[in-house]
Order: C-alpha cells, then structure tokens, then sequence
C-alpha cells in the first residue's frame, strides 16, 4: 500500500508538473518560452520562487495588485493552477540580463540603457536604504522567496518603482519595504533601478 501510495504521489507530480508547464508556455507571448521577457516592459520570471510568485498571481486575480493586463488573465486559473503554473516556472533556469542587443532588434523598441555612473549611485543607495539586506547578491539572490530583481529590464523596474510609489496603486508590499519607498525620491529610485537592471 505505502509502495503504491508513493508510486501515485510520484505519478500526481510529474502530472502537475506537465500541466503546469503547458500553462506555463501561454506566458510565452509575454515572459518568452524560456521565461526572459519579450520586451522591455515586462518582468523575466524563470527562476523566480513559486512561494513568490503564487501569492502574486492571487494578486492579480483578485485586483489587489495593479496590473494592465495579468488581472484579467490571472482570472481564468484557480488556486490548483496557479500553484502548478508557478512552480513550473520556477523551475525555467534564469539564462540572460538586461539590454539585450537582439531583444531590440527583434522587438524594434527603443530600449532604455543602463547608465554606468547611476548604476554605481545606486549600488551605493541599495546598501545605504537596506534594499540588499532582503535582495541578497546584488539582487540576484532568490533565497527566502524573494524575487530576483538584478538583471530585470531597465524599463520594468524603473515602470514598476513608480507603481510601487503611487498610493492610489496601493501596490503590495512588506512594510519595511514601503517604510523606505515611501522615503526615497525618484531620483535614487532610479538609481538603484539603473544598478538591479546592471548587475547581470
């Protein structure tokens, strides 16, 4: 009985797991197949914390967290889903940064670059705000299910350090977070965005 228990528990995983990435590749239009970003306005998620990004999904499907489109997709998945979708992409292994010289080519935007003297500003402020104590690595750490924000586009993080910023958003986020958003200006917010989307 345990043999076989263990037999069908093996069986219901690898089954999730298939249905999971089956979901997983309708992101594909905007998060790529291999989950790095089509365009410069969305976030790359392979390799980001199911424990991170289930939470997130709900999120968008209830409407508590802003979005322009993901609310309305976020909708068509229940709980079981989104689970299995999330740690299908948990599993895509982070292969690529920022600016990216084919991504402009192939989506024909005009992508905002990385400016060297701001990116080591804001390496500065990332420590001196505390932002690293979470955001481990220069922000490649995904330890304690925090996301990986080193490497993202210039244009997502810099798009979403606004949200993050508007109270009438009221965006999601940990206290200690909001505490020291809510202190930053937009200029070191930017700076900081030009060292995440940097630090490869």
């Amino acid at each position: 009985m345990i043999a076989g228990g263990v037999a069908m528990n093996a069986d219901e995983a690898r089954a999730d797991m298939a249905s999971g990435l089956a979901m997983a590749n309708t992101c594909a239009g905007c998060h790529g197949t291999d989950g790095m970003a089509n365009g410069p306005a969305m976030p790359n998620i392979a390799g980001q914390p199911a424990n991170y990004l289930i939470p997130v999904m709900k999120e968008f499907r209830s409407g508590e967290r802003y979005s322009t489109i993901m609310g309305r997709i976020a909708k068509g998945y229940s709980d079981a889903e989104i689970e299995a979708l999330s740690k299908a992409v948990a599993g895509w292994k982070w292969t690529g940064g920022a600016e990216n010289p084919k991504l402009a080519m192939k989506t024909g935007e005009t992508i905002a670059m990385v400016k060297p003297a701001l990116a080591a500003e804001g390496e500065k402020l990332a420590k001196e705000m505390k932002c690293t104590k979470c955001h481990e690595d220069g922000g490649k750490s995904t330890e304690d299910d925090m996301p990986r924000v080193a490497g993202q586009h210039l244009d997502y993080l810099l798009f979403k350090m606004e949200d993050y910023k508007d109270e009438a958003l009221k965006m999601p986020q940990p206290k200690k977070m909001k505490k020291r958003m809510d202190k930053a200006s937009a200029k070191e917010l930017e700076a900081i965005s030009h060292f995440w989307a940097a630090n490869k």
